[in-house]
């Protein structure tokens, strides 16, 4: 009998502990879920260095096709007419970061400001989004040893593909600027030490079947003679300049312009 009573006993114990054991899962599951779902609604942080692509090297474009130029009167370079290509709508943001949601996660950016000590002058700018390449632009900026440093990248809202634009010097390149079908983007460098040079670069756009390849160098220009003010495309395989030189007058710095367009194949 007594051994009867101890094996009922054991059961029930052992019953106990099993619905206590699936009531701690079921809490660990719950929990789970909970922090899963918590984490996917926090901005993330962490970047795929795989999906990182850099493009715009000097030594790629020395072995490229440089850009020609003919001067043009400003009548000719009014004449052609601008396209919107980019939302410069703000994104959402709050005093200290600004987010970027992509098809794949969301991203949150620190704000470019004076954070004092070594870090001074850092952080990220948002300049805006190309709706038709599904691109969003944002410039990573800093400073050290009161020197100004720059980086460009575009960000792929479809796959989280980012795409730096190497700099022609130590700042950021102007923001890119695609052409009336989308087939290339041109960007351009002023010197910062110099008062009628420039770089400019062109970059094929690719179909995003190989994302790595999505944007390729094409062609490309070094100028002693012209700084840029302004760019506009003519067709897919030209466009207009608004140039100027900084002359010193009257005690102070003033631009003389000049207009030039090229074209390529």
């Amino acid at each position: 009998m007594k051994s009867i009573l101890f094996l009922i006993l054991t059961i029930s114990t052992l019953s106990c502990k099993e619905n206590k054991l699936a009531k701690v899962e079921n809490s660990k599951k719950t929990d789970s879920i909970h922090q899963t779902v918590s984490s996917s609604e926090k901005p993330e942080l962490k970047k795929d260095s795989t999906k990182k692509v850099d493009v715009g090297f000097s030594d790629r474009f020395e072995k490229l096709p440089k850009l020609t130029f003919e001067n043009i009167t400003e009548q000719e370079f009014l004449s052609v007419a601008e396209k919107k290509y980019i939302d410069t709508s703000k994104p959402q943001q709050n005093d200290d970061y600004f987010f970027v949601e992509t098809a794949v996660k969301k991203h949150q950016f620190k704000k470019y400001r004076d954070y004092g000590g070594e870090k001074s002058w850092s952080g990220f700018e948002y300049l805006g989004y190309y709706p038709d390449l599904k691109l969003f632009a944002i410039t990573d900026n800093s400073t050290a040893e009161s020197l100004g440093f720059g980086e460009l990248f575009l960000l792929d809202s479809t796959n989280d593909y980012e795409y730096n634009i190497v700099s022609f010097g130590d700042g950021s390149v102007e923001l890119p600027i695609p052409s009336v079908n989308n087939k290339y983007f041109v960007y351009y460098y002023n010197s910062v030490y110099e008062h009628k040079n420039c770089d400019i670069g062109i970059l094929k756009i690719n179909d995003k079947s190989n994302p790595k390849n999505f944007l390729t160098e094409y062609a490309s220009y070094n100028s002693k003679d012209f700084a840029i003010e302004k760019i506009v495309w003519k067709t897919d395989n030209s466009f207009v300049v608004k140039g100027y030189e900084e002359v010193y007058e009257n005690e102070k710095w003033v631009k003389k312009y000049q207009f030039y367009k090229t074209e390529f194949k």
